[in-house]
C-alpha cells in the first residue's frame, strides 16, 4: 500500500463523536487526507463542494443512513470518481448494493487492505522523500514499516505526531514498506540499517545511526531525538 505524495483525500462519515474522532486521526496516521463529519446530509454536501478519493461511511447514522448518502451521491454525479464503504452490524443493510460492506467490528488493517484494493497501495514500494528544501535537511530519518501490519501504520501516525511542531524542511524522511520490496538501493538501504523487524525508525544523520523499534509510544525518545538535533526551540 503507498503513501501518495499527495495524500489521497478521505471523507469518513460517523455520528459517535468520540470513535470519529479516534478513526478519523488513525486514518491520518496512515497518510490520508481526511474530512471527518457527523451525519450523511453534511457528507453530501461535502461531496458537492470538493471532490474525494474515498468515502468511509457508517449505515446508521442519525438522520438519514449511510445507503442515503451514497445513493443521492451517485444520483447528483458526485461519486463519478469516487469509492466507498460502508461499515455497519446490520446482518442485512438495505440500499448499498454494488458498495463494499464491511462488518463492525472492523479490524483497522483490513479497513485499510479494502481502500487499498479500491484505491490502490497507501505506502509506498519505493522510497518517497519530503520535497527537497531550499537548504540540506538537518536530519534525516529512514522508517522501516510492512503495509499490512497496524503496528507499522500505529508507528507512521506518532512519528507525524512528534514531527509536527517542526518545519518540514528541517527533516528529510523516506518510509520503506518491505512487503512490497523495491530495487537494488533498497535492498542495500535495508541491509546498512540492519533491519530485523517492522517498524523500526533509524536517525541516519547526523552522527551516529539510532534505532527506535516499536510503534514509537510512548513518543518520548522520538521527541528526545529530535530535540538533541533540531534544539527544543525547533517548533513552530
Amino acid at each position: 500500500m503507498m503513501l501518495d505524495p499527495l495524500p489521497t483525500k478521505l471523507l469518513y462519515v460517523e455520528d459517535d463523536d468520540d470513535l470519529r474522532d479516534i478513526i478519523a486521526e488513525a486514518f491520518m496516521g496512515a497518510g490520508f487526507d481526511v474530512t471527518a463529519v457527523s451525519s450523511a446530509e453534511t457528507a453530501l454536501e461535502q461531496l458537492r463542494i470538493a471532490h474525494y478519493d474515498m468515502v468511509v461511511t457508517d449505515y446508521n447514522l442519525t438522520g438519514e443512513t449511510g445507503a442515503w448518502l451514497l445513493q443521492n451521491a451517485s444520483a447528483k454525479g458526485y461519486l463519478e470518481k469516487t469509492a466507498a464503504i460502508v461499515l455497519t452490524s446490520e446482518r442485512k443493510p438495505a440500499g448499498v448494493n454494488g458498495y463494499k460492506v464491511l462488518r463492525k467490528p472492523v479490524d483497522f488493517a483490513n479497513l485499510l487492505a479494502t481502500i487499498g484494493d479500491a484505491l490502490g497501495p497507501i505506502l509506498p514500494p519505493q522510497p518517497v522523500a519530503l520535497p527537497a528544501p531550499p537548504r540540506p535537511a538537518e536530519l534525516e530519518l529512514v522508517l522501516y514499516v510492512t503495509s499490512t501490519s497496524l503496528e507499522s501504520h500505529k508507528a507512521i501516525r506518532n512519528l507525524h505526531r512528534a514531527l509536527k511542531p517542526y518545519e518540514k524542511g528541517r527533516v528529510r524522511l523516506t518510509i520503506f514498506d518491505v512487503a512490497n520490496g523495491g530495487d537494488e538501493a533498497w535492498y542495500q538501504s535495508l541491509e546498512g540499517d540492519r533491519i530485523i523487524v517492522t517498524p523500526t525508525l533509524v536517525r541516519k544523520k547526523p552522527g551516529p545511526k539510532t534505532w527506535i523499534v516499536g510503534t514509537l509510544a510512548p513518543i518520548d525518545a522520538v521527541e528526545a531525538m529530535l530535540a538533541s538535533v533540531l534544539g527544543e526551540q525547533g517548533a513552530d
